[in-house]
């Protein structure tokens, strides 16, 4: 039986690097795994005050990552960091407070950006410990990098050996990581 994996892309960009990534991904992941992407750029940004409402968005978030296995996060870099579109994502599956739905689940880390940087994945890696979040990390990511210079063709296709040999190598970890849990 495949493990559901629950994907959450820091960017809804039309013309997202990270989905193209995750399209790659899902081709070539081993059938252990079921990579499920979960959307979030529609989620309002976290507010306490709305866990006492009925926020749809919210709800398809977390009932999502509350029936996975394992989650991967994957996001750009902005600004030497991780996109603010994958916080506010992490920040709403992580409450109410005490009511953590991250807590035990195995986490994979992807970043693809220009230079290939693993500074988004290293923040990443100090919020996934952190008390209210407290995952297990792979300890290994992704970074896939040369998003500019052609690591994606004209149709979007990821054509960058490198970065394909990245990405299948990442996979085949992440299963093998994700079935000692």
């Amino acid at each position: 039986m495949s493990k559901k994996i629950a994907v959450i892309i820091g960017s809804a960009s039309k013309t997202s690097f990270n989905h193209l990534a995750v399209k790659y991904l899902q081709s070539v992941a081993p059938a252990s795994l079921q990579l499920n992407i979960v959307e979030v750029g529609d989620l309002p940004l976290y507010d306490r005050d709305l866990d006492e409402q009925d926020v749809p968005a919210y709800t398809r978030v977390r009932e999502a990552v509350k029936a996975s296995d394992a989650v991967i996060w994957v996001t750009p870099e902005h600004n030497g960091s991780y996109s603010a579109m994958l916080k506010n994502a992490i920040d709403v599956v992580s409450r109410p407070a005490g009511q953590s739905l991250w807590v035990g689940k195995p986490l994979g880390l992807i970043t693809v950006n220009a230079s290939g940087s693993n500074r988004p994945v290293d923040a990443l890696r100090t919020i996934a410990a952190g008390a209210y979040i407290s995952m297990p990390v792979a300890p290994f990511a992704a970074s896939v990098g040369g998003i500019f210079a052609g690591a994606f063709n004209e149709q979007g296709e990821l054509v960058s050996e490198q970065a394909q040999g990245t990405l299948q190598g990442f996979i085949n970890a992440y299963a093998d990581f994700v079935a000692r849990f």
